[in-house]
Parts: C-alpha cells; structure tokens; sequence
C-alpha cells in the first residue's frame, strides 16, 4: 500500500520505521534485531574494542543511544564492557555468543538486503542512496 504524507520528513519516518521491520522480521530467528545487528557488525569490523563514543561517530548516532543499546546487548552477553583510558569511557568487545548470533543473523540480513535491492533495482538504490546524502545537507 502506498502512503503519502504532506510532510517530507514524515514520509521518510514512516519508510525507515516499515523498512526497519521488514529487516527486524526476516532478522528473527537470529533473535537479533537490525539495530543490534548493526552496531555488532560495527563492533568486529575493527576486531578490537572499540569505545562507546566512537561507535557512535562511526554510526551516526548519538552515544546515549549507542550506550542504551550496548548495555543491552551486555545484559544478553553478546558484547562485555570494559573501562578505557578514561574513567568515563568504556570500550565494548564482542563475545563468542555475540559472534555466534552475528554469524546466524549475517546470512539473514543479506536476504534483506538483497530483497531491497532486488525491489528499487541498482540505479534507483544508487539514486536514493544519493538523495538521501543530500537531505543530511540540509541548512535553515
């Protein structure tokens, strides 16, 4: 069903929310939400601790939202917690089970992914992808 909505950024909210589940349902099984499975992925990319503040830079959020979510995934076991340099800074490694779920939850992810494309086609997810560079440019 095609929604429209007479405020731009509402009908992008409504897109990220609807695609956020699509992603969220197929991620399932994995027992991994797309957040979560992002902000792991994140994690290992770097292979060593990374600290809260940083993974926040690199995902483009803010670091109470990183931390709100790494405890989380602490509470469940996928990452542990440690003190960095700074008694206010903590870095996040991810455990063997966090590995585990990354590795059940990648091939669904891919699905999702593919899934995306396959629907909007190259070119047009190439064009979005612009377009939505754009829109972080915007300035009142």
């Amino acid at each position: 069903m095609e929604r429209t909505f007479p405020c731009h950024c509402t009908t992008l909210r409504y897109t990220a929310q609807t695609l956020t589940e699509v992603y969220d349902r197929v991620l399932a099984p994995s027992s991994l939400k797309v957040t979560q499975y992002v902000l792991l992925e994140s994690i290992l990319q770097d292979e060593a601790e990374q600290s809260i503040t940083d993974l926040a830079q690199q995902l483009g959020s803010d670091r109470s939202t990183i931390g709100r979510n790494i405890h989380l995934l602490a509470r469940d076991g996928l990452v542990s917690l440690s003190r960095g340099s700074d008694r206010r800074e903590h870095t996040v490694h991810v455990t063997a089970r966090g590995r585990e779920a990354v590795s059940l939850a990648r091939p669904l992810w891919q699905k999702a992914q593919t899934a995306v494309a396959d629907t909007l086609g190259q070119d047009q997810l190439q064009m979005l992808k612009t377009l939505l560079s754009q829109l972080e440019e915007v300035n009142i």
